[in-house]
């Protein structure tokens, strides 16, 4: 599929449809955010960075929004209009702010038609499509998008090693996969995490929610051509989230072929 069958696709309240049957992780998602109160108002999510004082995410919020704010700041060295695709685009504020800005051309892509009808609700143009499918099963063309982005989404991906093939194929040949605010782990740290993930699902009620949250290694990247531009590891880095508190605990990771 090229980029310019994704308009033809039928559309229902704004969002295309790729998918027309419901995945099973879908749902499930969807109780769990409800009951994390990650499901927020439309006003709510129009501030997003920047979540407001009564968002029960504050703090992590804050954290977001550097994040964001850096990604912003590294998008103007751009001086052409690029296709970006935002994979696992929640609700759309990372696409919907950086649109404000910038006239890229932006594919968001998810699984979850609830937030995806909210984001096409809320952050509308003739630039930003919002796409209800499943990356795996569109084939997208070759040559495609000259930025990828997955904020917050990748460990809802249970290969790295095949996503990030995948993205590659989609990519045009100076393109970028950037990942951002998803955690990684050393190897010996690997086993602890897990289990933290499946205490905490089974705390909400929902011990089922473990089988599609994954885990991901800084070695599993070395399978690529990969730089880490934040790295919270760094001595740098931990000195300031000691004295301040105030920065992201997962590293901004580019991709190139």
């Amino acid at each position: 599929m090229n980029l310019s069958e994704i308009a033809q696709l039928p559309k229902s309240e704004s969002v295309y449809i790729f998918e027309n049957e419901k995945n099973p992780f879908e749902e499930l998602y969807l109780k769990l955010r409800r009951k994390e109160k990650r499901l927020y108002s439309d006003e709510e999510v129009k501030l997003l960075p920047f979540a407001s004082s009564l968002n029960p995410h504050k703090k992590e919020w804050d954290y977001r929004a550097k994040s964001f704010i850096r990604f912003k700041d590294y998008l103007k060295q751009f001086n052409e209009q690029l296709n970006i695709l935002d994979l696992g685009c929640g609700n759309g504020w990372f696409s919907g702010e950086l649109s404000k800005t910038f006239n890229h051309n932006f594919y968001c892509l998810d699984i979850n038609f609830y937030e995806l009808r909210q984001a096409a609700r809320l952050f509308s143009g003739e630039n930003i499509k919002y796409i209800y499918g499943d990356l795996f099963k569109m084939e997208i063309a070759k040559n495609s998008f000259d930025l990828i982005v997955l904020n917050s989404s990748v460990q809802y991906f249970e290969s790295l090693n095949s996503l990030v093939k995948e993205l590659i194929y989609t990519l045009k040949l100076e393109g970028e996969i950037h990942i951002i605010d998803s955690p990684f782990y050393e190897e010996e740290d690997l086993q602890s995490a897990k289990e933290r993930t499946t205490s905490y699902y089974n705390s909400l009620g929902f011990p089922e929610m473990s089988a599609f949250y994954f885990h991901h290694t800084y070695k599993s990247l070395n399978d690529f051509n990969y730089q880490i531009l934040y790295d919270p590891r760094s001595l740098k880095n931990r000195l300031l989230s000691l004295a301040f508190k105030s920065d992201s605990p997962f590293p901004w990771i580019k991709i190139k072929r």
